[in-house]
């Protein structure tokens, strides 16, 4: 995975990583995608500042921390004292990602619901022999 990230970087991609992962394990996650020579930036000629201060990185935040694009989305739970679920995080932050003018060509997972959802062009399962989300 990190070659293909590698080279589309070098082809001029813009490269988000986007993570059910709650916001508390952001640091982790940045730490091993450093580790495995990746970055947050990978896809970018210089570091990217989105909107309010995002990166190429999304975790999933607090529900306290929600964004104005989840407050949106996710309404019907969070009007139940709920929080969003990952299949609508992870759609919504991708709609999100194009609202910003991106358009996501390809979207890989290892979960089938991460995968769900719409905003790509084309989506990609990898193998995860670890574990399985039903």
């Amino acid at each position: 995975m990190v070659g293909m990230v590698q080279k589309a970087a070098d082809e001029g991609y813009a490269i988000f990583f986007l993570t059910g992962r709650p916001a508390t394990q952001e640091a982790a996650t940045l730490g091993n995608l450093t580790s495995d020579g990746v970055g947050v930036d990978a896809g970018y000629p210089t570091p990217t500042t989105l909107n309010d201060g995002e990166d190429g990185l999304f975790t999933k935040p607090a529900i306290a921390n929600y964004p104005a694009y989840l407050q949106s989305a996710c309404a019907d739970e969070l009007s139940q004292g709920k929080a969003c679920t990952t299949v609508r995080y992870e759609s919504a932050t991708r709609a999100h990602i194009e609202s910003l003018g991106y358009e996501v060509v390809a979207n890989f997972g290892d979960q089938f619901s991460d995968l769900v959802g719409g905003s790509a062009d084309k989506t990609f399962k990898m193998p995860n022999p670890n574990y399985f989300l039903p």
